[in-house]
């Protein structure tokens, strides 16, 4: 299985940097394809809903996403929702996702934003015929040890395994779901 791994924290490094770079090892240990893809890095147009679609950094991470059996988005939350970088980066490449199994991984400072993801699940559900695993791993900062290192015996690290043995059976079940479709 091929699997995308967005970090859409904008800033180098940082937590969701581990929490991708974590489920990168372990998808890899699982015998599968991890490619990350940081919004640091590439940085992307904005959405405008014309002249964007046509920017060659667009296309480009819209045929990586397209490539994909299955999409991890990894994000912080800020202000009780994921970053506008994410919900930037799907209005972008929204078309890759259609039909497509997608997880989600968050940090957040404290554990009061639990929720904030559900707006993307709901849309991703909605929008793209998305298979969301409803077992998003959420961090806080509490679940980092010094230097934002993620302890393996932790419960972050955990429930990222669990994710990574997760996603390529979702990613088989909406495959199979996608050739039931008569219609969208």
């Amino acid at each position: 299985m091929n699997v995308s791994i967005v970090n859409a924290n904008l800033c180098p490094g940082g937590k969701p940097a581990v929490l991708a770079d974590t489920l990168a090892a372990l998808f890899a240990a699982e015998g599968h394809a991890a490619r990350l893809l940081s919004l640091s890095e590439r940085p992307l147009p904005n959405c405008d809903g014309a002249s964007c679609y046509a920017d060659e950094r667009t296309i480009d991470a819209t045929a990586e996403l397209a490539a994909a059996d299955a999409i991890v988005l990894v994000s912080p939350i800020y202000n009780y929702d994921l970053n506008a970088a994410a919900k930037n980066f799907i209005e972008l490449t929204g078309a890759s996702w259609k039909g497509k199994a997608v997880a989600l991984a968050c940090t957040a400072g404290a554990d009061r934003s639990y929720l904030a993801p559900l707006g993307f699940i709901n849309s991703l559900s909605i929008d793209y015929r998305c298979l969301v695993s409803p077992r998003f791993v959420y961090a806080t900062r509490g679940d980092f040890a010094d230097g934002n290192a993620l302890p393996a015996d932790g419960e972050i690290h955990r429930r990222l395994r669990l994710l990574a043995k997760e996603l390529p059976i979702l990613a088989e079940a909406a495959t199979r779901i996608a050739g039931l479709a008569i219609e969208d």
